[in-house]
């Protein structure tokens, strides 16, 4: 069982306690039977019940006392487990290769810490009544044994042959909630698709037609599964319901007929079996959050297994960090890096690629779309892992332990930033660095600093880049990749960018890696990098024969 592993290994740690008081809350619940039962048999002493009376009000109160101390210490405890499921998910997500996260997809993992823990969260309630309740039903057929061994086995015959009914009934259950929770992935798939492209189904009918019937036909899928899963659960429901109606009948019928019994010992026997009825009940109406929190666990589970990485980063040796800031050159020597196609087909090397990045520099990553620009940039980065060649600094290699420290000499602006109002990597916020920035990139009137968090990201998609090459500055990196960071930019700030703003970041000392496409300004680079088909060579930039002196700000 998925949810146990998962709730075994990260949310009931140490469950003896939990367990103690689950046994204890079901002792309570057949105090509450057995006074019942003592009352039948003394229905003329008024004192006897009195006594009995006030036995049954304490035992009721404790029993309420002890399954809501029940359900307080296992909702936190696990809820604990489960914030720290969702932590590890996310430090598996970081410490896995960025390939392997990019083919897992991102929305996947989102869903899994998000939307599938929160139906076991949901689902905790349910779930620890049923332990309590699993306790009771032991406890109840104890004490039925005490006044009838027969009543037992009668009790035990009927809920097997009504066990083995309703364990085929599971099993189909079990299908469907998981072709469900396939069906409810899809149309969470094509909704959020419809949201991202409104403007695109806006403009073209056809697209919105067409999307609008595939979410209507999954839609409808979705719904017709239910349906069956609802036919399904109430067969499941009607035949725990009989077998517990049978046992019942089993004693007051079978009972006298097979072994001479007292009717005051079938009274009790019947009501004993009659008490197994609410656990029972209990219990079978909680199945389907357990089937909905057992596929949740089974999915998480199966990213898990896909990341191919340890709940927690490994701790870093003993000693000194490695530090890289001092570097004077990165290279990549000799480096490839394939993207696998699907069943090997449709693959893409990049590489060999022989490039070195000097300190201070301006470099520009050129070709064509598809060519490998981004691969390229990636690889450099060390997000993707070479399968030939090395990644070095100052000559010297980059071993594996190394490479967090080597990643945490560059900021990023990647094309399709995704930008946040908290500043998460920005240090010194006090030195007015910020402000110089705002006014350097002239969005000082849009936005400011509050604390570490911009006032604002609700802005223009240039204004947005913009705002991103200052959190990005922010950081104090020594060198800085962009990725496409001027495409969104107007004429103006373009210009302004390559005769300007990168010339300011030169004189800075900080290093300039940048994917551009704009030729009239391939001169404002210390070196141009040309990729193409995979393969990449230096150019020296060349200045073009005109370009407009000034234009005017937008």
């Amino acid at each position: 069982m998925d949810l146990w592993r998962l709730l075994r290994r990260d949310a009931l740690r140490n469950v003896q306690s939990l367990f103690l008081l689950a046994a204890f809350a079901a002792a309570l619940n057949l105090s509450v039977l057995t006074t019942l039962n003592d009352a039948l048999l003394h229905l003329e002493d008024g004192h006897g019940l009195e006594r009995l009376l006030l036995i049954f009000l304490v035992s009721a109160f404790v029993w309420r006392m002890a399954q809501n101390l029940l359900m307080r210490m296992a909702s936190k405890r696990i809820q604990a487990g489960l914030g720290r499921l969702r932590v590890d998910l996310l430090r598996r997500a970081l410490a896995a290769d960025l390939p392997d996260v990019m083919a897992l997809g991102p929305n996947r993992i989102a869903q899994a810490a998000g939307a599938e823990l929160q139906i076991l969260a949901q689902a905790v309630p349910t779930l620890v009544i049923s332990v309590q309740s699993v306790a009771a039903i032991i406890l109840c057929l104890v004490y039925l044994s005490s006044l009838s061994g027969l009543a037992v086995l009668i009790v035990l015959a009927s809920l097997g042959i009504g066990g083995i009914i309703v364990a085929r009934i599971v099993a189909k259950l079990e299908v469907q909630a998981e072709s469900i929770h396939e069906s409810e992935v899809g149309l969470t798939e094509r909704a959020d698709h419809i949201l991202k492209t409104l403007r695109e189904c806006k403009v073209n009918r056809r697209r919105r037609a067409n999307a609008l019937a595939d979410i209507d036909a999954c839609t409808g899928e979705l719904h017709r599964k239910r349906f069956q899963f609802n036919v399904l659960y109430a067969d499941y429901y009607m035949a725990n319901e009989l077998a517990y109606y049978f046992s019942i009948a089993g004693i007051i019928f079978l009972l006298p007929a097979l072994a001479a019994t007292e009717i005051s010992t079938v009274v009790l026997s019947a009501h004993a079996a009659a008490f197994v009825a609410y656990p029972v009940i209990t219990i079978v109406t909680s199945y389907p959050s357990y089937m909905g929190a057992e596929t949740a666990a089974r999915s998480y589970l199966a990213i898990e297994a896909e990341l191919k990485t340890p709940a927690l980063p490994p701790k870093p040796a003993p000693g000194p960090a490695v530090d890289f800031t001092g570097f004077s050159t990165l290279a990549l020597e000799g480096t490839t890096f394939r993207h696998a196609g699907r069943d090997g087909i449709g693959s893409f090397s990049v590489g060999p690629i022989d490039l070195t990045v000097e300190r201070g520099t301006v470099i520009f990553v050129t070709g064509h779309n598809g060519s490998g620009k981004s691969t390229l940039v990636h690889m450099l980065l060390g997000l993707y892992p070479a399968h030939r060649g090395a990644l070095t600094v100052d000559g010297q290699p980059v071993a594996a332990d190394e490479m967090a420290s080597y990643r945490d000499l560059f900021s990023v602006v990647f094309s399709d930033v995704h930008l946040t109002r908290q500043l998460y990597g920005a240090r010194d916020l006090e030195d007015g660095f910020a402000e110089e920035l705002f006014d350097l990139l002239e969005i000082a009137d849009k936005v400011a600093l509050d604390g570490n968090a911009f006032t604002t990201v609700e802005l223009s998609q240039g204004q947005k880049k913009r705002l991103a090459l200052v959190a990005a500055l922010l950081e104090r990196k020594p060198v800085l990749v962009l990725d496409e960071w001027a495409a969104d930019q107007s004429p103006y700030f373009r210009r302004k960018f390559y005769r300007e703003i990168i010339p300011w970041l030169k004189a800075r000392g900080i290093t300039v890696i940048a994917v551009t496409h704009d030729d009239a300004y391939f001169d404002a680079a210390d070196v141009q990098i040309q990729v193409d088909r995979g393969s990449a060579r230096r150019l020296v930039p060349a200045r073009p024969a005109s370009e407009p002196e000034s234009l005017p700000a937008v």
